[in-house]
């Protein structure tokens, strides 16, 4: 049977993994390395990795994640990538000469793609065919419609420069070149998820002698359809759709067998797939001599003169060099400041039209058990305004479920019992063992400057276990955080929380087996972390919905109404490193030291969080947003007596721990002042 391909393609800007909009607009994702396991666990036709960066010189170092990229050139990404990649990689973007080309074969492409270059140095192109054979070379012809002749036409240089051919033409230059195959991706229709070009499928519709891949706007099923129509089109891709839901890459592919396509099946029961990360011995031995008093912090481990300068947002504050990836638009913006506009600009009528989409998604589920669903509850503002939603509004039968990391405040811990009589709910609260809490927050403040590993993980971790435990196919999550902070997807993504998100973004590529066998720590007692199979999670079709994507969100507003409705309690002791006093309370250290840490690493903490939200609600000035982030941002606070405690530490061997994960691009040392920040906000 010839199989017809289902690709996602991957972007990469300055090292990061991005979502594209009408190749100018681009939210960052995140790492591609575990997104490439995951497509390659999932055994995809092929995967697809364009570098769209300015430069071949990528520049993604995080000292506190497990994929690393560190800086170095695009062939360097490829190589990584290869060792994690068990089906066919090709790889394009930045390709100039033929030493480019050997380059990145050498580093494990399979095929490599090739735009500007098919124009500026058809030259080259034809010796790389005579030297790697034409079915090693891809064309991308890069279309865009003509509003005045209608016609549509290529262009090069990341949609920038019209080539002054025609799609048609292109085409017949391309294959008199010698090319392999075709791939043909649409300007107008990038990043809008309404399919596919109509236009462009209909000039496809002639006969083309080899493969032919069409791209951009493809969604659903019914888009990938409308490309494998056409008899001459081999295979259908996308990008930004793998990023949003749980098992997207083989969900896609089930509905298009079901459709007749002769697609290649997969198999998630395989014992070949190994999803949880496979952690190198000695890099992770390597991780832990920062404990050592003799470990010296290796302040010209990174050349200044050849670090990215950090960029501020010219409206909110948060810097590119951030907690959360951040990608800035050509007037200064950050995109988390665009996303913010998108959805206060929203009129009512949107936000009716996306309550019947919830309750579309809420009818197709079907629960084994007498719950509707479950919501994720930490006993927080948000967990009670999600909680209102869903009982009140929808109507909803919910089991409450919850992870306690034994580090709540009074008043968190009051807010969170209160739940189960002011909404007459079921709760599951999820309390591991104390001992092995103790251990994961100081191992994992060492390895990676987190001692809230733990949290996060479990938080994300705990409501899949037991939807999957009772058979109960939805979940309700609050706001997406990274779409709220930095802008990480559209308006019309819907992103769902799912197992790469977690996995990459809460946990930093650290999953639970990282600490099986470090101070006697079993697989047994990490079964809180333990994220449910991907067998598992088909089986029961389980969605995680964020509500935020559908109702409007603003949580000082939420605030107010849990106060004033189910006596919601508030802090009565004013946190140091922020003003707002409603947040985190079911985490002492969330606000406090953990966020400190943040400070450590990148040089801003929750006050600029807080601010920077607050600016974009129009609910706090920039002047007042500067002055409140300059009192509270470099405060060193005073829950850290407490943690130290809990985990038999002294303050200086935090303090020697700590200054190991500050990272040069922000921070510098010198004999006379210590540890200064070289970037400031102005």
């Amino acid at each position: 049977m010839n199989y017809k391909r289902l690709i996602p393609i991957l972007l990469i800007k300055e090292g990061l993994l991005v979502r594209s909009q009408l190749y100018r607009y681009h939210q960052a994702i995140g790492d591609p390395i575990p997104t490439i396991k995951r497509m390659s666990d999932w055994l995809a036709d092929e995967i697809v990795l364009l570098n769209i960066s300015k430069s071949n010189i990528l520049d993604s170092r995080r000292s506190d994640k497990w994929h690393n990229l560190g800086k170095g050139l695009f062939s360097d990404l490829v190589r990584q990538t290869s060792s994690h990649c068990f089906c066919p990689l090709s790889v394009g973007g930045g390709i100039r000469s033929i030493e480019d080309f050997e380059s990145l074969f050498a580093a494990g492409a399979d095929k490599c793609i090739v735009n500007t270059l098919l124009y500026d140095q058809p030259q080259t192109v034809s010796k790389a065919i005579e030297q790697y054979g034409s079915q090693a070379i891809v064309a991308s012809l890069d279309v865009r419609k003509n509003s005045k002749t209608n016609s549509l036409e290529t262009y090069t240089d990341h949609g920038a420069v019209c080539s002054g051919k025609t799609l048609h033409e292109a085409i017949s230059f391309a294959l008199e070149l010698g090319v392999g195959e075709l791939l043909i991706s649409s300007i107008d229709n990038d990043g809008a998820g309404e399919g596919y070009s109509q236009e462009v499928l209909e000039a496809l519709d002639i006969n083309i002698d080899v493969p032919v891949v069409v791209n951009s706007g493809a969604r659903s099923a019914d888009h990938f359809s409308d490309g494998l129509k056409n008899q001459n089109i081999s295979g259908v891709a996308a990008s930004n759709v793998f990023y949003f839901t749980e098992l997207s890459y083989p969900l896609l592919k089930d509905r298009l067998i079901e459709k007749g396509y002769p697609i290649r099946p997969y198999n998630l029961k395989t014992s070949l797939l190994q999803r949880e990360p496979i952690y190198d011995t000695d890099v992770r031995e390597s991780l832990f001599k920062k404990q050592s008093p003799s470990a010296v912090v290796d302040i010209t481990r990174y050349q200044t003169e050849q670090a990215p300068e950090v960029q501020f947002c010219k409206r909110c504050f948060y810097p590119s060099f951030s907690a959360t990836p951040m990608q800035f638009g050509d007037d200064g913006i950050c995109m988390g400041c665009k996303v913010s506009d998108a959805k206060l600009s929203q009129p009512a009528e949107r936000y009716d039209v996306l309550k019947e989409k919830l309750k579309s998604i809420i009818a197709s589920t079907r629960s084994k058990s007498g719950y509707d669903c479950i919501v994720s509850v930490s006993g927080g503002k948000d967990s009670y305004y999600q909680t209102h939603y869903v009982t009140k509004e929808l109507g909803l039968k919910a089991l409450l479920v919850t992870y306690n990391g034994n580090n709540y405040s009074d008043v968190g811990w009051r807010n969170l019992w209160r739940m189960r009589e002011v909404f007459d709910c079921d709760h599951i609260v999820v309390s591991p063992s104390v001992r092995v809490l103790k251990k994961l927050n100081r191992l994992a403040f060492i390895a990676m400057g987190d001692m809230n590993w733990h949290a996060h993980v479990g938080i994300f971790t705990t409501a899949p276990r037991i939807a999957v435990q009772q058979g109960i196919p939805l979940i309700f999550w609050g706001e997406h955080g990274y779409a709220d902070l930095c802008g990480q997807f559209s308006m019309n993504d819907f992103p769902e929380m799912n197992y790469r998100e977690r996995t990459e973004h809460a946990a930093r590529g650290f999953d639970w087996p990282f600490f099986v066998d470090i101070e006697g720590i079993t697989s047994k007692e990490m079964e809180p972390w333990k994220y449910p199979s991907d067998a598992s999670i088909k089986e029961l079709d389980l969605k995680q919905i964020h509500l935020g994507h559908y109702i409007p969100w603003e949580a000082n507003d939420h605030l107010q109404m849990m106060v004033s409705d189910y006596d919601f309690e508030v802090s009565d002791v004013p946190f140091e490193r922020t003003y707002r006093t409603g947040s985190n309370l079911d985490d002492i250290h969330e606000n406090g030291i953990h966020d400190y840490l943040k400070y450590i690493k990148f040089g801003y903490g929750r006050c600029t969080d807080h601010a920077s939200k607050d600016v974009r609600a129009n609910k706090l000035t920039r002047e007042e947003g500067i002055s409140r982030i300059g009192q509270m941002d470099h405060i060193k606070s005073r829950d850290l007596q407490r943690w130290l405690e809990y985990v038999d530490m002294k303050e200086d061997t935090f303090d020697r721990i700590a200054d190991h994960f500050r990272d040069p691009r922000v921070w510098a040392w010198n004999k006379q002042q210590g540890w200064f920040r070289k970037t400031l906000l102005e």
